[in-house]
């Protein structure tokens, strides 16, 4: 059978949404006139229309364009996370922007709802028929961009790179007080506490090896804006670099505690985020590079000073 064409022309009674005047049209029941609207048989003025609700005036030209017998197919809905972004897949590895106080692995204590579970359910959504596999991870007051593998051979591959410090990776933080200088290194050995804290040793046989880059973006009154790039990844190391120098991220709430807190950073995540990731893809062999957006909370920090009468020094 070939297609039908409907073409109305909106009259004063039939101002109002464009689905109405679809099913009246073509006597199809709703949930058929929802499939046309998502397989773009429907136009009005000449424009694909998607929106099932969308109002039409006096005058509009609404066209139906479809074949009865196709039995359109309902779309599947896109995927929302409150957990993650994707900001780009294949069919070997998926890059995403993880969201603060998200974990992004099972712990023992956790149930369920982590990254690596949100992501396991959304490849199960898009049908790709791949799983998921952990190549590295963030704190999870840290937001930002991580990569994960989608076979054992891949997350051996990107690891590998990761064990040998390959990847580029760099976070944009705030924190408390004017660094100086503007640009250095931190090296140190990282050792782990009964209470599963880093903290800095300083010779090779009691810790870890752990290198951090800064460089100082802009000063903000009393606090610093501070690129940080790894050149080792380590539990917690810039987190403990930085409140080892006296600035630590604001609102961190395990390393330089007193000092993290700032009057006027009333969020509860961290203020920091991973911004830039830079790895070569496991099967190409090409380089791959990916930025993010600064979230709006550390953009939009804007410290005020303190008044006199709010001085811990001023009289009662």
């Amino acid at each position: 059978m070939p297609k039908e064409t409907h073409t109305v022309t909106v009259a004063s009674e039939q101002i109002g949404r464009t689905d109405h005047i679809v099913r009246d049209v073509t006597g199809l029941p709703r949930s058929q006139v929802d499939r046309l609207f998502q397989n773009k048989c429907v136009r009005v003025n000449g424009k694909i229309c998607l929106d099932t609700f969308f109002r039409v005036a006096q005058g509009d030209i609404v066209q139906v364009d479809f074949d009865p017998k196709s039995g359109y197919q309902e779309k599947k809905k896109a995927w929302t996370d409150r957990t993650f972004e994707v900001v780009f897949e294949d069919s070997w590895v998926i890059v995403v922007n993880k969201k603060a106080g998200v974990l992004s692995l099972p712990t023992q204590k956790s149930i369920g709802n982590t990254l690596f579970d949100r992501l396991k359910l959304y490849l199960n959504h898009s049908r790709s028929g791949r799983e998921c596999f952990v190549v590295h991870r963030l704190d999870r007051e840290i937001s930002g961009l991580l990569v994960f593998a989608k076979s054992n051979v891949g997350a051996e591959l990107l690891q590998a790179q990761f064990a040998d410090n390959a990847p580029v990776r760099k976070f944009t933080a705030i924190v408390n007080g004017i660094l100086e200088p503007e640009s250095g290194t931190w090296e140190s050995y990282l050792a782990m506490a009964s209470n599963l804290d880093q903290y800095n040793v300083y010779t090779p046989k009691d810790g870890q090896h752990a290198v951090t880059d800064y460089r100082v973006i802009m000063t903000k009154l009393d606090t610093t804006v501070v690129e940080l790039t790894l050149k080792t990844a380590r539990r917690h190391q810039m987190r403990v670099h930085l409140a080892d120098a006296g600035h630590p991220i604001l609102a961190d709430p395990r390393y330089g505690k007193k000092k993290s807190r700032h009057r006027n950073w009333k969020k509860k995540r961290m203020a920091i985020h991973g911004h830039y990731l830079e790895f070569t893809h496991p099967q190409s062999g090409e380089k791959m590079e990916f930025k993010t957006p600064i979230p709006q909370a550390l953009k939009r920090f804007r410290p005020q000073p303190i008044e006199e009468d709010e001085s811990p020094s001023a009289a009662p």
